[in-house]
C-alpha cells in the first residue's frame, strides 16, 4: 500500500510543479497542518522554498495522509485552486478554459483521471 501512496505522491507533485512552473502561483499550508508540523511555514507563501522541500511536504500530505496544501494559480484577473488533501484527494476549483485543458492533459499524462463535479 505504501508504494501506491508513493506513486500517487510522485504523480501529484509532477502536476503541481508543472502548473506552478507555467503559472503565477501562491502556495500555502492549511493552518492545522502548519501548526502541527511546519510552524516556521505558517502563513507563508511556499512558492520559493525549493522543489525538494515542497515535494517533501506534498509527500506528507499524500503518504502520511495528513493535512492539506493549497496552490492558488493566477490566470489573468482570476484564481483557480489546486488543493492537495490527505490521502487520495486532490481537488481543483474554478478551472476554466485553457487552464482546465492543461490540468486535464497533465492528469491524463500521469495515468490518473479527472472527474468534474457540479
Amino acid at each position: 500500500m505504501f508504494n501506491l501512496f508513493l506513486q500517487l505522491a510522485e504523480k501529484i507533485k509532477f502536476i503541481a510543479f508543472a502548473l506552478m512552473y507555467q503559472h503565477e502561483s501562491y502556495v500555502y499550508l492549511d493552518e492545522a497542518v502548519a501548526n502541527a508540523l511546519y510552524s516556521d511555514l505558517k502563513n507563508k507563501n511556499l512558492r520559493n522554498i525549493g522543489l525538494e522541500r515542497l515535494g517533501e511536504i506534498i509527500d506528507t500530505m499524500v503518504i502520511d495522509n495528513y493535512g492539506s496544501l493549497n496552490i492558488l494559480l493566477k490566470q489573468e484577473n482570476d484564481f483557480s485552486l489546486m488543493r492537495i488533501e490527505d490521502g487520495f484527494s486532490t481537488i481543483f476549483f474554478n478551472l476554466k478554459g485553457q487552464l482546465q485543458e492543461e490540468v486535464e492533459s497533465l492528469v491524463e499524462h500521469q495515468g490518473l483521471y479527472f472527474k468534474e463535479i457540479d
